[in-house]
């Protein structure tokens, strides 16, 4: 017996010592796109937790704070984390005796002069020995998964302030683009009227007038076509901010209110921290690690002890007398013997399930530095094709003010004329499209590395403060 219990001992003791071994995932020794060649500037590293106030807007920082407060995504993460906590309280429950009262009164007989009553009450305790570790195990899975609905949470709070500030520019962008459409239509406008003068004069044909006129409604339909993007930037925008969209609106009017935010990244290895939605899936590996030690666990003989005492009377009065007492203390063991293959099979489900995350780790980490490695290529391209595209502009301004200047002297035919107008209508569409996108890549940036995350595990929740208001 003695021999029994030593090793049943050791064989406990091993189990819960035993925990889930990590792949081990290759990193890079540096990214293939510098920081110093995303930015002119010396730059900290990483961004920071509030890297959104780097692009200098009061709006835009209101905006992320109301997402922060009303965002319904946010909070249904908060959600899931009480929920973990819920789960992983449940299961180190089972670490723990569990005892049960029971009471019951009786009466027998048809003659009333000849019934008897009988009372009785008792309490009963019983404890699951841990003998190979499976409530161990079960319990530092659900503790996992607690940090993994944190890491979730992180990623969500992330995911969100990105897109509130994609949104914000995007609105930003398609007023910079009304605004030039509308300032382009006066000027057509302008010049029709000019050209309608020569026509009643017989300096030009029919044919110059229909080709200004179709120019000019080209211009017009084109507006419309803004305003509903505008509409449905701020829809999306209100959406985001868990906000009607029918009365919600933005002050800001142009991006040029925006200074672009230096932000550079640091060694490589360091991603695999600062990435929440990293984080979240190695805690989903080890949680399933657990899981794996569990089901092992259940194939094992499993130990109970059990502790019972009451006491039995004939009358109520007399139920706790002395020599009514009953005590009972007993232990069993079970082994299971047959079970149609389903323990083995629980077992095999875990480990393949353990399978497919090592691979989508893996491969999530390859993924996260491909996202880095073309948000800082984005970074440092986008800023080169915003100074040409801004010369671009400057340059198809200037000869459309010079052709239309010699138009007017008769130094040029119309057709020259047409032609400027185009190439300044396409300069000012390509500058707007890239100045929105020299800010947007650093929000992708910023996404990629973490979003400011400092990588330290979120605090956990209370149950009963955030469970409250439910009550």
């Amino acid at each position: 017996m003695n021999r029994f219990v030593c090793s049943v001992s050791v064989l406990a003791l091993l189990s819960a010592c035993a925990a889930p071994s990590q792949p081990a995932v290759n990193t890079p020794q540096a990214f293939l796109i510098t920081p110093s060649a995303a930015t002119d500037e010396p730059a900290a590293v990483w961004p920071s937790q509030q890297w959104w106030t780097g692009f200098e807007n009061d709006e835009l920082s209101a905006l992320i704070a109301r997402a922060a407060e009303n965002n319904r995504n946010l909070k249904a993460s908060v959600a899931r984390i009480l929920q973990a906590e819920a789960s992983a309280k449940a299961a180190g429950a089972a670490l723990f005796p569990s005892l049960s009262a029971s009471g019951s009164i009786s009466r027998a007989g048809g003659d009333a002069r000849a019934d008897t009553t009988s009372t009785q009450a008792g309490l009963s305790a019983s404890y699951q020995v841990d003998l190979f570790g499976q409530v161990s195990a079960n319990t530092a899975a659900a503790a996992q998964r607690i940090d993994s609905s944190l890491y979730d949470r992180e990623t969500v709070r992330i995911t969100l302030f990105s897109d509130v500030a994609t949104t914000y520019l995007q609105v930003l962008s398609i007023r910079d683009r009304l605004r030039l459409a509308e300032e382009r239509l006066r000027i057509a406008e302008n010049l029709l009227s000019l050209v309608e003068t020569q026509r009643r004069i017989g300096v030009v044909s029919d044919l110059e007038l229909s080709q200004q006129r179709s120019a000019i409604a080209s211009q017009r339909a084109s507006i419309p076509a803004l305003k509903v993007s505008e509409r449905q930037s701020l829809d999306a925008l209100a959406v985001l901010l868990s906000t009607l969209p029918e009365e919600f609106a933005v002050e800001g009017r142009t991006l040029a209110t925006l200074k672009l935010p230096t932000i550079a990244a640091g060694l490589p290895a360091s991603l695999l921290e600062r990435r929440p939605d990293l984080r979240k899936a190695e805690s989903d590996l080890k949680a399933n690690g657990y899981d794996v030690a569990a089901a092992r666990a259940a194939r094992l003989p499993s130990l109970q002890l059990t502790a019972s005492g009451g006491t039995a009377s004939d009358s109520l009065s007399g139920l706790f007398n002395s020599g009514t007492f009953i005590t009972n203390l007993g232990a069993s063991l079970a082994a299971p013997i047959f079970q149609g293959g389903r323990l083995q099979a629980n077992e095999q489900a875990a480990r393949a399930r353990r399978m497919e995350l090592v691979e989508t780790y893996q491969q999530s980490v390859i993924a996260a530095f491909r996202d880095v490695e073309d948000a800082l290529a984005a970074a440092t391209q986008t800023g080169a094709q915003y100074d040409f595209a801004n010369e671009a502009y400057i340059q198809a301004a200037e000869a459309y003010r010079l052709a239309e200047l010699r138009y007017r002297n008769g130094a040029v035919n119309f057709q020259t004329v047409l032609n400027a107008q185009t190439a300044v209508l396409s300069a000012q569409e390509t500058l707007v499209s890239s100045g929105l996108a020299r800010l947007s890549a650093v929000v992708t940036l910023t996404k990629a590395l973490g979003g400011g995350w400092d990588g330290a595990t979120p605090q956990r929740l209370s149950l009963a403060d955030n469970l409250a208001p439910l009550n």
